[in-house]
C-alpha cells in the first residue's frame, strides 16, 4: 500500500511537525538561553531551558567537533530534533530549550537518546 500523505488530518501533521517558528536560529537567542536558563546535565547531552516571551517552545541544537565527524554530529542533531518533534506536546510552553550534544551522542540509537532526553520533560 503506497503512502498517501492526504490520509492524515492537517492537525495531526502539524502536531508532529518542526516548523521554523519553533527553532532557535539566531545567536542572540542561544546566548539568552545560556545566560538565563537552567541547566540539566545528562551523560550525552546538556539541556538548557530559559523562559521566553513568545508563549511557544523553541528548540536549539548544538553539536561541536568533540561529538565526532560530520556524520556523527548530524546524527546527534537528528536524534535531538526527532525527540523534540515527537514529544513537544509534553514539553512546557513558553521556553527556549538548547540541547548540546556531548561526546558519544552520535553513537546512540533513538531509544537510548530518548530515554536520556526524557529528563527535559520532567
Amino acid at each position: 500500500m503506497p503512502f498517501k500523505p492526504d490520509r492524515f488530518s492537517t492537525s495531526l501533521r502539524s502536531a508532529f511537525s518542526f516548523p521554523k517558528s519553533e527553532r532557535l536560529l539566531r545567536r542572540v537567542d542561544f546566548v539568552n538561553a545560556n545566560r538565563s536558563g537552567k541547566r540539566c546535565h545528562m551523560r550525552h547531552f546538556i539541556a538548557i531551558a530559559g523562559k521566553n516571551e513568545l508563549g511557544i517552545t523553541r528548540l536549539g541544537v548544538t553539536a561541536s567537533k568533540k561529538v565526532g565527524n560530520a556524520v556523527r554530529r548530524n546524527r546527534a542533531k537528528r536524534l535531538i530534533r526527532e525527540f523534540y518533534r515527537l514529544n513537544k506536546a509534553r514539553l512546557p510552553q513558553g521556553y527556549d530549550i538548547v540541547v548540546i550534544a556531548k561526546k558519544g551522542a552520535g553513537y546512540l540509537n533513538f531509544r537510548k537518546a530518548e530515554k536520556e532526553l526524557e529528563e527535559i520533560v520532567v
